[in-house]
């Protein structure tokens, strides 16, 4: 009888050192991120080109649905994805792209006239920007990868000035998720450079 009686107590305590355990063993608080503009530290006002003060219209932008979701997403293989566990987003992606690219594409043309899709039919939009974000994810300490498909528009015509594919990368200095983000954003600032080029371009024309 004493014997039943120990085990039971020992069982007790047992289960008591469990839960303790399992209290003081906790889940690594979340890590969030975001895509960040070049414009950041820069004078806006010290930048001229053929195309200052036009009005810009951005969107639709589309992101690839394996994108569409707060967790970052990388590759260990070119068929592999792996969505980080405690690594994500601050906010949807999709709103953090569009207005990083808003950003850039602004600072780069001296405007501050640029409108996100859907804008109300009475804004007189000069260029429309249309972007198809394909691809943009990456490989830790190895590199950023973006693809798009992306079109420019002119005028209430809407008339199509050019479509182009950008296949963009950026190296990863470091193993950790803020060196991807970082290296994203460098690559979310070539294509904005590709598309204000082409903006340019039509602006002399």
């Amino acid at each position: 009888m004493r014997l039943v009686l120990i085990s039971r107590r020992l069982k007790v305590v047992l289960a008591i050192v469990a839960i303790l355990c399992c209290a003081c063993v906790r889940s690594p608080a979340p890590r969030f991120y975001a895509l960040s503009s070049i414009q950041e530290g820069q004078d806006l006002s010290s930048r001229r080109s053929p195309t200052k003060d036009a009005v810009i219209g951005i969107g639709p932008v589309k992101l690839a649905d394996y994108l569409d979701q707060s967790q970052i997403v990388t590759r260990t293989s070119n068929n592999q994805v792996v969505k980080a566990e405690f690594d994500r987003w601050v906010g949807p992606f999709k709103d953090n792209f569009i207005n990083v690219l808003a950003d850039d594409i602004s600072f780069l043309l001296s405007t501050e006239r640029i409108y996100l899709f859907p804008w109300r039919q009475s804004v007189p939009i000069d260029y429309q920007v249309t972007v198809d974000v394909v691809r943009c994810d990456g490989r830790l300490g190895d590199a950023a990868w973006m693809e798009t498909r992306w079109s420019i528009f002119k005028g209430p015509e809407k008339k199509l000035l050019k479509t182009m594919r950008s296949s963009i990368s950026e190296p990863v200095t470091g193993a950790d998720y803020s060196d991807l983000v970082a290296a994203q954003s460098r690559a979310l600032a070539k294509l904005s450079q590709e598309i204000v080029a082409a903006i340019k371009q039509a602006g002399k024309n």
